[in-house]
């Protein structure tokens, strides 16, 4: 009887160590896709803040991102991330989208 219950004792301690093992990698995966959609909104918050600063100094906004690049200091990882840069004329404020690639 008393080995029955040392059994029994064990396994629940093996299924509550499970459990907070899940717990544990859940909440991680959890905080990365957290900090990855910040990353991104990061990328988005710069591009727009280098579009804004070139209306405010030239009266126009930037024609695509490799004027902003090359003039206001915008820098993008393109190896991680897709800006998609949609202008739609001087006075206009572009759109922007931005992607994490996959796999990166």
């Amino acid at each position: 009887m008393k080995k029955n219950k040392i059994n029994r004792l064990y396994l629940l301690s093996a299924a509550l160590f499970a459990a907070i093992a899940v717990w544990f990698l859940v909440s991680v995966n959890n905080a990365d896709s957290a900090a990855n959609g910040k990353r991104t909104e990061a990328v988005y918050n710069s591009v727009m803040n280098g579009a804004s600063l070139c209306y405010s100094i030239e009266g126009e906004y930037p024609p695509d991102l490799e004027y902003l690049e090359k003039n206001y200091g915008v820098r993008i990882n393109k190896d991680k991330y897709i800006v998609d840069y949609s202008y739609f004329g001087a006075n206009i404020r572009p759109t922007v989208t931005v992607a994490e690639r996959e796999g990166s």
